[in-house]
């Protein structure tokens, strides 16, 4: 009996090892093999790849490895879609991810990341009141490569903790080509101050389909208006809209002070920002934005200063609200156009 199971054992290796020594496949190195698998492996479809590795007896014992990191990727997919309220092959076909408030945090943030070469239509992704901060980011940024969500118009990171540790992985991803056709990009209300905004304000200026810029309630003072607006080059915020740099002004007042006043005029006057249409700007004196936006034509928000009087922080939200809802249906419009 174990002589015979031993013939039988012995049969099934030789019929594997001729299986890839007489076909096509055969030829293939385990490096070549790990390349066509890894072209192949898609954790939101792994089924493709695992009839790959079915094609033959000899593919199994070379892609075993491979196909337990892949079914590993594939697991963490399907819990992600489950807290969401989707499924993998939605989420593969996605343009529109709203996951505002679906309490993600910083592992979902990684799943997210890893997912993001197989989210090749995506162009509106909402992650806005999830807290899922610093550590978040870093997951999500890290892993983002000169490709990265490429095909990513809107992004929406308002209330999220993000404080500096997080707008230097952001800022870092986008030096590396990350995002780089984005056109929307909303930061509001986190506590991000000068450093971060500093960090993040050179690979801003470069991102060249940039359209509106909301970094409302983000502690802006001088020295981030200056890294934003300070010797802007002709490619600088070249298609730059809306610029929202609005702080509470109940908090916040004396951050932007006639220094940082002066610098945006200034920047006006010089003509940067060429596009720009609209902007939303608190300081206790403004006299000098408002002459400088006049001169452009551009539309300066009522929050602007003392001379747009005083709002409850209902008004604020529903107008900043508003105003979200506008961009995102005008990016809807310019998607049809497409």
């Amino acid at each position: 009996m174990a002589a015979r199971a031993t013939r039988s054992s012995s049969r099934k290796a030789r019929r594997c090892v001729e299986a890839v020594a007489t076909g096509p496949l055969g030829a293939l190195s385990h490096d070549e093999l790990g390349v066509i698998f890894d072209g192949l492996a898609n954790p939101l479809q792994p089924v493709i790849a695992v009839a790959f590795s079915s094609t033959c007896l000899g593919l199994r014992t070379p892609l075993q490895a491979a196909i337990e990191v892949l079914m590993g990727r594939h697991a963490r997919a399907v819990v992600l879609c489950r807290k969401v309220g989707t499924t993998c092959a939605e989420l593969r076909d996605a343009r529109v991810l709203n996951w505002g408030a679906k309490s993600l945090w910083p592992f979902d943030l990684a799943t997210l990341g890893m997912l993001q070469p197989f989210l090749t239509r995506l162009k509106f992704l909402d992650l806005e009141h999830n807290f899922f901060g610093d550590a978040g980011m870093r997951e999500l940024c890290d892993i983002l490569g000169a490709n990265g969500f490429r095909s990513l118009r809107c992004l929406y990171l308002n209330d999220s903790e993000i404080s500096p540790v997080g707008a230097r992985a952001f800022a870092a991803a986008l030096r590396r080509g990350a995002m780089a056709n984005l056109r929307h990009l909303q930061l509001g209300n986190n506590p991000m101050g000068k450093e971060a905004v500093v960090a993040l304000a050179a690979p801003l200026r470069q991102l060249h389909a940039l359209k509106t810029l909301y970094i409302w309630d983000c502690h802006v003072d001088d020295e981030g208006v200056a890294a934003l607006v300070d010797n802007l080059g002709k490619d600088d915020f070249k298609k730059l809209e809306e610029l929202d740099i609005d702080n509470d002004p109940q908090f916040d007042t004396q951050l932007i002070t006639d220094k940082g006043v002066a610098k945006l005029a200034s920047a006006l006057d010089g003509r940067g920002m060429p596009k720009l249409k609209w902007l939303c700007f608190h300081a206790t004196n403004t006299a000098a934005l408002v002459e400088a936006a006049e001169r452009r034509g551009i539309g300066i928000d009522p929050h602007a200063g003392p001379e747009g009087g005083e709002t409850t922080d209902d008004d604020d939200d529903d107008y900043k609200t508003q105003r979200s809802e506008d961009v995102t249906a005008r990016e809807h419009d310019d998607d049809e156009d497409e």
